[in-house]
């Protein structure tokens, strides 16, 4: 539970402060289908409960409240401009170090009550939200409602646990062509002007595992940066469960507090336009984050320490993360769409191909077209997309240089994301080709062949399958183009990407190829 005033942590030097206060939310409430409800006794285990002994009954769902149980955050607005969410798939992990207080799967979960109706010894513990006690599923649904308390308090001071690390984890990556207009959010229950300080640091790679192997800076979080009144304040009960407890039990009676975020765009977390990023990690004001390479194991104890006793009680996080854009179109999601290419044809088509991944979200798929490569109009609309590699012709293209992109579109009408875009020059400048050869490559060496380039620099990228950048060059450009790329010795054996991007980060050749 969060004490009235906080006290600013010290922050390590080398941190960014580049940050924004959320400034408005905007939210939708939503009915629980079920109702739960159960008797037991108050909350066990270390740092004994507020609540005095006695059998209590526990209410949560359509046994509190009959409607409007849930509560969602649809969108917010930072330095002016407002963010929504898209659906990179994600994985939540609360990462895990016992300690001298605390072992297993500690759950302290703080849920809305119906209205500010303090709890008497044994009384009735009524929370509107269903019953839920997978921290890892209900920080995977952007509910505004429902929240942890105190992370990465260890401490038997308070209400203590033994989290030392977050990760919400982007397996297939994401991108961001426009790094100012995406981002990631946290919003903290508590005072106005006292919210919690921590850490966060984007995820660079992952790990054969799926687990951050590398990370960005970490960028430090003080209480001031927050917004202030912004979320409204919630009537909420603190409930707890211990391993051996068969479900969660009270730690605290009534209280009201207010919910208040911070937000971090790509570009204050030190990813630049055009680079893929596998999430984000949050971490408490005592972790020892430079160099970065420090925030990878989260199980040393010299730099994540386990007896942290934190001002006001730790992060009382709530349950939305997730990416966070002002449109669809400023990100690829590597999980979607993979491949993406327009190649002219004998007959003076433009052939499109892509790998289309996830799909059961997916009500239509649309293929835009521009002549400069912002405006985009629609050219092919599919409807129920299928998995797998597929190919399209465009029979009429555009004279000149002409652009392309995939839109994805969900079951309820909205847009995920978009596709990489690419280009083709058709009529009087001579079309690009890029060959590679061999194929499959041998000896780590691949020869690269492109006719039609402009002189001018370009960027050649290198991806393996799961979007990761493994090679990255610049090059400049002429009609004919040929040279050998070597690849580093310790690829493994499999297939990969080549992109080649011009100077304002559009993909004009794309061609996958096998290493043996």
């Amino acid at each position: 539970m969060k004490k009235p005033l906080i006290l600013l942590s010290v922050l390590a030097p080398l941190c960014i402060a580049a940050q924004s206060s959320v400034t408005a939310v905007f939210t939708h409430r939503a009915n629980a289908g079920t109702g739960t409800s159960y008797t037991g006794g108050p909350a066990t285990g270390a740092v004994a409960t507020a609540m005095g002994a006695g059998t209590y009954t526990y209410d949560f769902g359509t046994d509190a409240a009959s409607t409007n149980n849930i509560q969602y955050l649809d969108s917010f607005t930072s330095l002016g401009l407002n963010y929504h969410s898209v659906g990179a798939k994600e994985v939540v992990y609360f990462r895990r170090v016992d300690n001298a207080s605390t072992t297993g799967l500690r759950k302290s979960i703080w849920f809305e009550q119906p209205s500010a109706i303090s709890v008497g010894t044994g009384g009735t513990a009524a929370v509107i939200p269903p019953y839920d006690d997978s921290l890892e599923r209900l920080f995977s649904e952007q509910i505004f409602n429902i929240g942890i308390d105190n992370d990465f308090q260890n401490s038997t001071a308070t209400n203590n646990a033994n989290i030392e690390r977050v990760d919400v984890v982007f397996p297939g990556g994401v991108t961001a062509t426009d790094v100012t207009k995406a981002g990631f959010v946290v919003f903290d229950r508590g005072n106005s002007g006292g919210h919690d300080p921590f850490y966060i640091a984007a995820v660079k790679t992952l790990d054969a595992s799926g687990n951050p192997s590398a990370y960005y800076n970490a960028v430090s979080v003080t209480t001031a940066e927050y917004g202030s009144n912004v979320g409204g304040a919630v009537n909420f009960l603190v409930l707890r469960e211990n391993p051996g407890d068969g479900h969660l039990l009270l730690m605290n009676n009534t209280a009201s507090q207010n919910r208040d975020g911070v937000f971090l765009r790509f570009t204050d977390l030190g990813i630049t336009n055009n680079t893929a990023v596998y999430g984000y990690s949050i971490f408490g004001t005592d972790v020892v984050v430079s160099p970065a390479t420090n925030m990878v194991n989260y199980a040393n104890v010299a730099n994540f320490p386990t007896n942290s006793n934190l001002s006001g009680g730790g992060l009382d996080q709530l349950a939305v993360t997730g990416l966070w854009v002002t449109n669809a179109s400023y990100v690829v999601l590597a999980d979607r769409v993979a491949d993406f290419g327009a190649a002219p044809t004998a007959n003076g088509g433009v052939q499109l191909s892509w790998d289309l991944g996830v799909t059961d979200d997916l009500r239509e798929l649309v293929v835009e077209r521009s002549a400069n490569g912002t405006d985009f109009v629609p050219l092919i609309n599919l409807a129920d997309p299928g998995a797998g590699q597929q190919t399209i012709v465009d029979d009429h293209p555009l004279s000149g240089e002409s652009f392309y992109r995939l839109e994805l579109v969900n079951t309820a009408g909205v847009v995920l994301s978009y596709s990489a875009i690419s280009s083709v020059t058709m009529g009087g400048a001579a079309a690009l080709t890029l060959g590679l050869y061999p194929d499959p490559v041998q000896g780590r060496v691949l020869q690269l062949a492109v006719q039609g380039l402009k002189r001018q620099s370009y960027s050649l990228r290198i991806l393996d399958l799961s979007g990761k950048v493994v090679l990255k060059q610049t090059l400049t450009g002429s009609q004919v183009l040929a040279l050998p790329i070597n690849l580093p010795p310790w690829l493994p054996a499999g297939m990969y990407l080549l992109q080649l991007m011009d100077g304002r980060g559009l993909a004009v050749a794309v061609k996958s190829f096998l290493i043996d």
